[in-house]
């Protein structure tokens, strides 16, 4: 009897053979989504194959025999033999199956850690030497994997299997015959993550079953297609009733037609589109209207939403629940707990499935995440973050507010939404009133079309504001914008001032607030203590009192709040186009001003992206205002195009993520060929996975999330300090709304200070504040500047 896993509490144990079988079967339905279910399972049919030594049964014996006290868990390599008996069988170039046979025995290599590097940055294969480990009974794991689970012939017949379906799928995306530079370097990469994802969400599941006694049987995802056209007719007929209750004037009438377009084009082809709706155009339910009829179109599985803040996650994923009157709708964002090592005991093992459990594998009708987890489910290299992306095929994936992508990801982005729509069966739709011009860049992307018609006619419908560049004084300071606001005082009752960080909004509040409703708002402080702000703000605005906001550009992420003045600290037309989205927001007051300035004493040397955002506004500002290009108007799609265009010019350098003393960029590492080979590694393919994943990070700087003693804060501090029990899933949303991220330099003064400390859980540990770190309206107290996280904060 060959023993795969021990259950603890009742001590039986999970037949090796049944486990490879079951997982294998899990991988086939991951597999059927490309067209390729046998070359999935030959992932998960030998994906333990090891575990027939002699050395991993005594191994798992002396855990049962001594559950007090087991044998640390690793000590029998059992990943290896799989990928060897592939690799020695078949790796031979043949109809490029060799490409296949890799990719599958670096899967099965690496699924207790991460993928395997094929060709390093210098030039090593750590892939071939893994295929050089010694010790391994080859003979004596082939006799009984063919006695217990197939018969030669059998798996003969399934690798021919995997192979013909690997082909179908080649000549499919390739009919003139294969392109093998696009094989070997754009699609293999995507491939075998693809296949790493499918077998480490198939294993963990499989084993996670067993160890629950989990008897439950695979979601049919047959039934998504009715479950999508079931929300379809309950939002049209939402939509309808709504449209009956709204005051019929043109802006009514636009939505309307913005709407009905995003309807009628969800029937065309697969791929990439553009949604450009302004700022009050019913982003939201028109993109659902899309996502719902294009998935009942085509018969899609999933709907995801890749939005880049939490906060709109949440106001949006509130919606979309209601609307359709279901609670299959998913968050997965950002927590305050982190890994420190890797568990080494069956508790801390148990703590980490309880924290897992926390986290889905993105298999819900509806997802809505972050653009942090979607890039960290492409790049990251983490099985954790790579078991969902799978579940990226067969989808509508929407990307709210695009323009957003960090600049140093774009190639990066783009290769992995063309990866998606022209292999994987996903469309992608990019929807922002500022579109980023991804396409013409050097990884560029094919768009399919606009999904908006007329759409330079429905921009000036819906404009609400002019942008006026004050250049009149090239440098304001802080005494300066203090005496415009007073001034604007006089002639409005709300203004809202942005700046580019922390530093120097702080300066500003300071300088303001002897007024009475003075309000500051930045990334210091938690999202619970904003949202108070936010609402206390937002009942002020509505009965008319004076209000002054000072804030980063937070308020900018969705914020849904209007102000009759908006000044905005110059930065890139994709921020300002934000700003103008707080000013007159419903178009309470015809057209109103929105004042765009350059501070004295900002500095931004270590803030290039937003250094070079202002070189290039102000180009087109200054353009616009002497010579009307553009027909004066600074937020149109032509102008937005034209600073896209140029600033991803200026920012070329950085598109493809370079690295600091590494050669090739991760963009080259991933996908090209060019790097010197040794002539010792015998391997057809070249991505260095691994050392893409060490490098890789979607926010600039590496951040740390605190929880601090606001609110209800100190009751999840204390539960913490106390050490009672906690449900993870439970305390990690609530966490949330009480953690402030901080960037490296200022985590280390909070360390140096000792104002922060650490609570360790088993493998886990989080951070939290000391009382006199907090204030009440400033938010977590640390000196310096930085810039705004963008991302999953």
């Amino acid at each position: 009897m060959f023993v795969a896993h021990l259950r603890k509490n009742d001590d039986t144990v999970q037949l090796l053979k049944d486990h490879l079988l079951e997982v294998k079967e899990l991988c086939e339905r991951n597999g059927e989504k490309l067209g390729m279910s046998a070359v999935f399972g030959l992932a998960g049919l030998l994906h333990d194959y090891g575990k027939f030594s002699d050395d991993f049964q005594q191994y798992i014996r002396e855990a049962v025999a001594n559950p007090n006290h087991p044998p640390k868990r690793g000590t029998v390599d059992h990943s290896t033999a799989g990928g060897l008996l592939l690799m020695q069988r078949y790796h031979q170039p043949k109809m490029l199956r060799h490409i296949m046979v890799e990719m599958l025995a670096n899967v099965i290599f690496s699924h207790h850690g991460q993928l395997l590097d094929y060709i390093d940055s210098e030039g090593d294969s750590p892939f071939i030497e893994r295929t050089k480990k010694e010790a391994i009974p080859l003979d004596q794991l082939q006799q009984r994997f063919f006695e217990e689970v197939m018969s030669e012939q059998e798996f003969e017949d399934y690798v021919s299997l995997a192979t013909q379906q690997y082909h179908q799928f080649l000549q499919k995306h390739f009919p003139k015959g294969p392109d093998l530079p696009e094989i070997l370097y754009k699609l293999s990469p995507f491939l075998t993550m693809m296949i790493f994802s499918s077998l480490i969400d198939a294993d963990r599941t499989n084993s996670r079953q067993f160890d629950e006694n989990d008897l439950s049987t695979p979601i049919d995802l047959s039934h998504r297609t009715s479950t999508f056209e079931k929300h379809l007719h309950t939002l049209e007929q939402k939509l309808k009733n709504l449209q009956q209750q709204a005051i019929p004037n043109d802006i009514t009438k636009l939505r309307q037609q913005m709407s009905d377009n995003c309807f009628d084009k969800a029937t065309k082809p697969q791929g990439i589109y553009t949604l450009s709706i302004p700022t009050g155009g019913g982003k939201t339910l028109s993109s659902l209207r899309f996502a719902l009829k294009h998935a009942c179109e085509h018969k899609l599985k999933r709907i995801i939403y890749v939005i880049p803040f939490t906060t709109i996650i949440e106001q949006n994923a509130a919606v979309v629940r209601d609307l359709l009157e279901t609670d299959e709708v998913l968050e997965h964002h950002s927590n305050v707990i982190e890994d420190v090592r890797d568990p080494e005991t069956y508790e801390e093992l148990e703590l980490q499935r309880q924290l897992n459990h926390a986290k889905d594998n993105w298999d819900a009708p509806i997802v809505f995440t972050t653009m942090v987890q979607f890039l960290n489910s492409m790049y990251s290299g983490k099985s954790r973050n790579l078991r969902r992306l799978h579940n990226l095929s067969d989808a509508v994936i929407i990307f709210d507010e695009v323009q957003s992508i960090p600049i140093n990801c774009v190639s990066l982005f783009n290769e992995a939404i063309q990866f998606l729509t022209k292999y994987a069966k996903s469309t992608v739709v990019l929807c922002t009133a500022t579109q980023p011009a991804l396409q013409y860049v050097e990884h560029n992307i094919t768009v399919n079309e606009e999904i908006i018609d007329d759409l330079s006619k429905i921009e000036q419908a819906f404009k609400r504001t002019n942008i006026v560049f004050m250049n009149e004084r090239e440098q304001w300071t802080t005494e300066d914008l203090a005496e415009f606001i007073e001034d604007k005082l006089s002639e409005v009752n709300s203004v809202l001032i942005i700046t580019n960080n922390k530093k120097t909004t702080k300066a500003l509040y300071m300088q303001l607030n002897h007024y009475d409703n003075v309000y500051h708002l930045s990334t210091g402080m938690c999202p619970a203590h904003r949202k108070e702000k936010l609402q206390e703000m937002r009942a002020k605005l509505k009965a008319g009192e004076q209000v002054i906001c000072v804030s980063t550009q937070l308020i900018e992420a969705g914020v849904d709040v209007s102000f009759e003045c908006v000044m905005r600290a110059l930065a890139g037309m994709d921020s300002i186009a934000q700003a103008a989205g707080r000013c007159n927001r419903n178009g309470e007051s015809g057209v109103r001003e929105v004042y765009v300035f350059k501070h004295a004493k900002e500095v931004l040397t270590k803030l290039p992206t937003i250094a070079n955002g202002q070189q290039c506004a102000r180009y087109i500002l200054r353009d616009i205002e002497e010579q009307q290009v553009f027909n004066g108007e600074a937020l149109s799609s032509d102008a937005i195009e034209a600073y896209f265009k140029q600033y991803y010019i200026n920012m070329s350098v950085q598109l493809n993520y370079p690295v600091k003393g590494l050669v090739p960029t991760l963009h080259d590492l991933l996908f090209s060929g060019d790097r010197s080979v040794n002539q010792k590694n015998q391997v057809y393919l070249r991505t260095a996975i691994r050392e893409t994943a060490k490098y890789f990070e979607v926010i600039e700087a590496n951040t740390e999330s605190i929880l601090v003693p606001y609110g209800d804060g100190e009751k999840l501090i204390a539960q913490l300090v106390s050490g009672e029990p906690v449900d993870f899933k439970t305390f990690m949303k609530e966490a949330q709304q009480y953690s402030v991220n901080v960037f490296a330099h200022e985590f280390r003064m909070l360390q140096q200070e000792r104002l922060i400390r650490a609570v360790d859980f088993g493998s886990f540990k989080i951070w939290i504040a000391v009382d006199s770190t907090y204030d009440d309206a400033y938010g977590l107290s640390v000196q310096g500047e930085a810039k705004l996280v963008l991302y999953d904060f």
